[in-house]
């Protein structure tokens, strides 16, 4: 199995979210790549969508984001 890790453009076209959510995401700390480079790209493993799906989840309860922050601490 590749274990390559994923781009911003690759997790946008597997979740559906958008790019500028994604880095908005990252920017609060809710949803942070596993590396980020010196040239500012972001990467993402696999085993992220997990923990996507479930901020997701909590967004579709119609949680805040800081009620999401508070909850996954």
């Amino acid at each position: 199995m590749n274990k390559k890790p994923m781009t911003v453009h690759e997790v946008v076209n597997l979740t559906g979210i958008t790019a500028r959510t994604l880095h908005y995401y990252d920017d609060i700390g809710l949803f942070c790549p596993l590396t980020k480079e010196e040239n500012g790209y972001r990467y993402y493993d696999i085993s992220q969508s997990i923990d996507f799906e479930y901020i997701r989840m909590l967004k579709e309860l119609n949680m805040s984001i800081k009620e999401i922050e508070m909850y996954r601490k």
